[in-house]
């Protein structure tokens, strides 16, 4: 199936692809569709903003996360939300929803109220992330950012960054392809296909073990590295690993 922008971090796309003929499988260097940034410890999110009925409009605003939130407005896991909001001026900015103040997730901006809060100490903030009153000691932290020629947004998010590495597992009537990753806890994975770089990424199954059945779609981290096993839905093109972003 094709994958929705909406719903999928386009980013840490891998540095392997298959080709295979003459009964030979090659792992080849690529470079995936978004790279990560020159700060090792961010990531690139793109967002295509037409996507969301709420950004169509001045003091629009939508808030994406990676991990769950707990009860306690705290990330169960190690990476907070992100804040999107359509300023005035039509422009978008980018704002983390980590409130500066004990670390709480910061609600989306109410237009009923004009401000952004904090559910744990009432900290209140403007659609451009300043703040307004409340312990918090200053703003929301802005987000580099920039729209790409088609209309969609990249957005540079801190801690997001990771790394893979595959290999080819010969299993003598078949041969796979494993990709390694370090598995952020209650972040979920998903492994996509696309045969030509002009083409859509497209979800594949894989498995959880060397010889194992293909039937698997979504992987959850648990803070660990994680091994996953495909096979080419062609004769050659390049898989990524994508993350799961989510409205919160």
């Amino acid at each position: 199936m094709n994958l929705s922008r909406r719903t999928f971090v386009r980013t840490f796309l891998f540095n392997a692809a298959w080709m295979t003929g003459l009964g030979r499988m090659h792992r080849l260097p690529l470079l995936g569709e978004l790279s990560p940034s020159p700060d090792g410890n961010q990531g690139v999110l793109n967002v295509r903003p037409e996507d969301y009925k709420t950004l169509q409009e001045a003091g629009g605003s939508v808030r994406l996360g990676f991990n769950p939130i707990r009860s306690n407005h705290q990330p169960d896991g190690t990476l907070h939300p992100i804040l999107i909001n359509r300023l005035e001026d039509d422009s978008l900015i980018v704002l983390s929803a980590e409130c500066p103040h004990a670390s709480c997730a910061v609600r989306t901006f109410s237009k009923s109220s004009n401000t952004h809060s904090c559910p744990c100490h009432s900290s209140r903030f403007r659609l451009d992330g300043s703040r307004i009153s409340g312990p918090s000691p200053f703003g929301l932290d802005r987000l580099d950012s920039e729209i790409c020629p088609d209309g969609s947004l990249n957005v540079l998010v801190p801690r997001l960054k990771f790394s893979i590495t595959s290999k080819v597992v010969d299993l003598g009537v078949f041969k796979r392809l494993q990709i390694d990753f370090a598995a952020r806890r209650k972040v979920d994975y998903r492994v996509v296909f696309k045969a030509e770089s002009n083409r859509e990424w497209q979800s594949v199954m894989f498995a959880d073990s060397e010889s194992g059945p293909m039937s698997n779609s979504v992987i959850t981290g648990g803070g660990v590295f994680k091994s996953v096993y495909v096979e080419p839905p062609s004769d050659h093109g390049m898989f990524a690993v994508q993350i799961d972003s989510k409205e919160l």
